[in-house]
């Protein structure tokens, strides 16, 4: 066999493995739609404005906000969306598969933390060891995202839960959370559940919003002195002064190192509903997936195929979010396209 040949082979093999290569990319057109965590907005709009650039007939329209509000959507409103990306992981998981999807990729991380400005009160003072002493102050205010339609929030009540026992201080969640909204928590045996109601009814301390997306703004305008959001968000912001502080590795929701402690805390969506909804705490890993009755099954998964190839992770990384590389399915996962099997492992 000619060299040349064989050379062109090894070529075209190391693309289709090692890189993103679309099938006839040009003649393609219509819309993918795309349901999307706010915290994902910098990654999936880049993403898309790649895509838009390879697929010039082909317009990509995300909506973006919390994805448990998201889901719901696609489950109640029976919403017509081509794909689902969701801050939560065990979302699509519990809510959409087996009868809207049949698989879940795993495919990127983030960790909580606290953004402030130069603004914030006491910001010289707070640290990763006193944040919940001067969330505590009479004249500080602070904001999470709304718990009964993002992760962010719900994950907030049940970081500053956790941080009861990391502290040694029962009082840190009565302080900071039920003496400032209807939120309650009970406990059974050795786990603690947190109750958040329909009607957050916060006290002037707390500010709620419906994504960890819409919090930025009101921290910046300084409406508010702290917000509990995702690392990305405020990395996002360093330039125009956004500031934060990390917190241990055990509250940052970032190491499935501490996942036998998380599984002891949990959160009633909706206490007191018909619509109420256990939700327990895990590690903040993303999940993505192509749904069943998607409008354009060839152009979701040639967008996949770039979020996941290596120009897609780069994207990813430009953009805040720790990618997972490559990307693992859930268990139970089925019918992934093949042409996402370089770029995902089977669990």
């Amino acid at each position: 066999m000619d060299k040349k040949i064989i050379i062109l082979a090894i070529a075209i093999t190391g693309i289709g493995v090692y890189g993103y290569n679309v099938y006839n990319a040009d003649s393609a057109k219509g819309t993918v739609v795309i349901y999307a965590a706010s915290s994902l907005a910098g990654q999936m709009n880049a993403t898309a404005a790649q895509f838009e650039k390879e697929h010039p007939n082909v317009k990509v329209q995300i909506k973006y906000g919390g994805s448990s509000d998201l889901i719901n959507q696609i489950t109640s409103l029976n919403q017509s969306v081509d794909i689902m990306a969701s801050a939560d992981y065990g979302l699509i998981d519990k809510n959409l598969k087996p009868n809207d999807t049949s698989f879940n990729l795993k495919n990127g991380r983030n960790e909580m933390v606290i953004a402030y400005t130069d603004k914030s009160k006491n910001s010289s003072q707070i640290n990763s060891t006193n944040w919940y002493q001067i969330f505590s102050q009479n004249n500080v205010t602070y904001g999470i995202a709304d718990p009964n339609s993002a992760p962010a929030g719900y994950r907030s009540l049940m970081m500053i839960q956790l941080a009861n026992t990391f502290y040694n201080n029962s009082t840190i969640f009565n302080n900071l959370i039920t003496k400032n909204s209807a939120v309650t928590e009970t406990q059974n045996g050795t786990n603690q559940i947190i109750n958040s109601p329909t009607n957050f009814n916060p006290t002037s301390k707390i500010v709620i919003r419906p994504a960890v997306g819409d919090l930025m703004p009101v921290l910046e305008s300084g409406t508010v002195d702290y917000v509990l959001v995702y690392k990305s968000d405020a990395e996002q912001l360093n330039s125009s002064g956004v500031k934060f502080i990390t917190l241990p590795p055990e509250l940052a929701l970032s190491n499935t190192t501490y996942e036998s402690t998380y599984n002891h805390i949990s959160i009633n969506q909706f206490s007191g509903t018909n619509k109420t909804k256990n939700v327990p705490l895990s590690p903040i890993v993303y999940g993505i997936t192509i749904m069943n009755n998607a409008p354009d099954k060839q152009l979701a998964t040639d967008f996949l195929q770039l979020l996941l190839s290596p120009q897609g992770v780069q994207i990813s990384q430009n953009n805040f979010i720790e990618p997972m590389t490559p990307a693992e399915a859930t268990p139970n996962s089925t019918n992934i396209p093949s042409v996402l099997n370089p770029y995902v492992v089977m669990p």
